[in-house]
């Protein structure tokens, strides 16, 4: 439900049971407030222009901070991250700051919110309206870019429900919105280039206008969109290969509800499939699931003097993942897309890259932390070593050899006798290194790529 798990938070929860701990994670999440708005949050172009610096140094300013909410704030940004992935947008297409701010904050206010409410409000944001050439559709030239893609990828899938014509006639009953107050600023409403005729959108004929396009959506083709929903946060949160029966009772929780996501997205991770074995293993972590993953997992401290949103942003960026900017308008895939011969030596390098940053910082957290996992007066090697790929992997059984490689690298220099007499603790100033040792190998497993 987050970006890994400490052994602290693992700590705290113990004694409550799967429900109140998806209770506590989702409703803490609903109320955590939106990161506060900077104090280019309003701003136009003439403003960035006169600030003396580019727009690029307030995009990875941006950029950086999403980071920091993803380290702070957990399941909420685990959504935002889900909900950037499907509406999108790509920054250096936007081109605007102040949009980028704005379509954060929309995508963090309505993240466990209505979804209904949240396509009504996406498709007039400024960096939708501006990425997607919504402020181009005009009466006398429509532009039927927002209106394909309201249907193909924010709520009923690709060829799914709508005709050609609906989307002619829905582009005309969006025109209007392209007035810009100042340049690149505040984008009005104008009713001089809005298509007042009559317009015929899922067999209803009206003068139609932006509202009418959603209600129409929602009133007509409601079991496709809470359809096309519910398997894309199914594939999300529990397996690509879905369950049409588990998909049907996400269907009618979110009809059931009006479209309110709250209740759909606790249903599913209290039900008893999401707690299936079958469903651990399947999912390849994207690249911001792998680096911020193994960071709060080991919660360790990092190197000084280190900018770690940027290095965080930048890593990912080279995995593939540049936060804000999908490969295009459909997303990541993900899973296997995430993976090719390019990525995934960077994969190990960069995981690799976190343990050497937190060994140069403080050898002796890698004792304090196997202390803390396997009990200090813990000396069976094979015990250790097997507590520690629990810690790190989701359940499955390490091949033989695997094992025989990793008790070999955590006995690394020692004397075998050591460890046959007793002579060996956790107290040894060997151990850092030799927990160092384990972890820089667990990261090379095929499965340690799964969640």
């Amino acid at each position: 439900m987050g970006f890994g798990c400490s052994l602290s938070d693992i700590n705290l929860y113990l004694n409550s049971t799967p429900s109140a701990v998806i209770d506590d994670i989702i409703d803490g999440a609903a109320n955590i407030d939106i990161t506060p708005a900077p104090e280019w949050s309003q701003w136009d172009n003439k403003q960035f222009n006169d600030s003396e610096k580019n727009k690029s140094y307030y995009h990875t300013l941006w950029q950086k901070q999403a980071f920091t909410d993803i380290i702070n704030n957990g399941f909420r940004e685990r959504l935002a991250l889900f909900w950037s992935n499907h509406f999108v947008i790509e920054y250096k297409d936007v081109n605007q700051p102040a949009y980028l701010y704005q379509y954060y904050a929309l995508i963090q206010t309505q993240a466990l919110g209505n979804f209904k409410t949240f396509v009504k409000e996406m498709g007039l944001s400024h960096a939708m309206l501006l990425y997607l050439n919504g402020y181009e559709n005009k009466k006398n030239s429509p532009n039927e870019n927002y209106a394909r893609e309201l249907y193909e990828l924010f709520t009923l899938g690709e060829g799914n429900g709508y005709t050609q014509e609906d989307i002619t006639e829905t582009a005309r009953a969006l025109t209007g919105y392209n007035r810009f107050k100042t340049s690149r600023g505040e984008i009005q409403f104008n009713e001089n280039t809005f298509d007042k005729g009559s317009k015929t959108i899922f067999g209803q004929t009206g003068n139609w206008g932006y509202n009418d396009v959603i209600d129409i959506l929602f009133q007509e083709k409601e079991d496709l969109i809470a359809d096309f929903i519910c398997t894309k946060i199914y594939r999300y949160f529990v397996s690509p290969n879905i369950d049409t029966i588990i998909i049907a009772d996400m269907i009618k929780t979110l009809k059931d509800n009006d479209f309110e996501l709250l209740p759909l997205i606790k249903n599913l991770l209290k039900s008893d499939h999401f707690f299936d074995s079958l469903n651990s293993n399947v999912i390849i972590k994207s690249p911001i699931d792998l680096m911020l993953g193994l960071h709060h997992s080991l919660a360790f401290i990092y190197k000084d003097n280190v900018d770690l949103e940027n290095n965080f942003k930048t890593k990912c960026r080279d995995m593939g993942q540049e936060i804000f900017s999908p490969v295009d308008v459909a997303g990541w895939q993900g899973n296997q897309d995430w993976i090719n011969s390019e990525t995934l030596p960077k994969r190990w390098e960069f995981a690799d890259y976190l343990l050497i940053k937190y060994w140069q910082k403080n050898k002796n957290q890698f004792e304090t932390f196997i202390k803390a996992l396997v009990g200090k007066d813990e000396i069976d090697i094979k015990i250790i070593v097997t507590k520690l790929k629990d810690f790190m992997f989701c359940p499955y059984e390490i091949k033989e050899e695997e094992m025989v490689d990793a008790i070999n690298i955590f006995k690394g220099e020692v004397p075998e006798n050591y460890f046959e007499d007793g002579t060996w603790t956790l107290n040894d100033e060997t151990v850092p290194r030799q927990v160092y040792d384990l972890l820089r190998f667990f990261i090379t497993l095929p499965e340690f790529q799964l969640k």
